[in-house]
């Protein structure tokens, strides 16, 4: 029997296309981009990384997670290999292999705009030590 803790949410059955994009959210696309491993990443590590509060990071995951483009996960805290602090228990983001690809498409959309306009991209993937490898 799986623990609320091992519970995965946001299975949307139907990936869904978002109707606007912010920079906000295409800085959250590029963390999950960089960081799609197995375990995914949570919310603190991506505000962390993007250098956006907390309140602007959960809403725009929530949305990810209820357009499909995202999976979440509770860490299992009773996982001998899940590294854990004394903390409250993390939930952890990844991409689903739709939303992967959603995520490339808009943020090359953004590129190609920005290209056309003269202008830099600003996304930038966060340097590897926010994630700790």
């Amino acid at each position: 029997m799986a623990s609320s803790d091992d519970r995965v949410t946001g299975g949307a059955t139907e990936v869904r296309p978002l109707a606007r994009m912010t920079d906000q959210m295409l800085a959250v696309l590029s963390v999950l981009l960089v960081s799609d491993g197995e375990k995914g990443q949570y919310g603190q590590a991506i505000s962390a990384a993007t250098a956006l509060r907390t309140g602007t990071v959960y809403p725009i995951l929530v949305r990810f997670e209820r357009a499909g483009w995202v999976t979440s996960r509770w860490e299992d805290r009773d996982d001998p290999g899940e590294a854990r602090d004394s903390g409250a228990p993390r939930k952890y983001y990844k991409l689903t292999s739709e939303g992967r690809e959603r995520a490339r498409s808009a943020l090359e959309v953004r590129r190609e705009a920005l290209a056309k306009a003269g202008l830099p991209f600003p996304l930038a993937p966060p340097p590897s030590s926010v994630f700790g490898q």
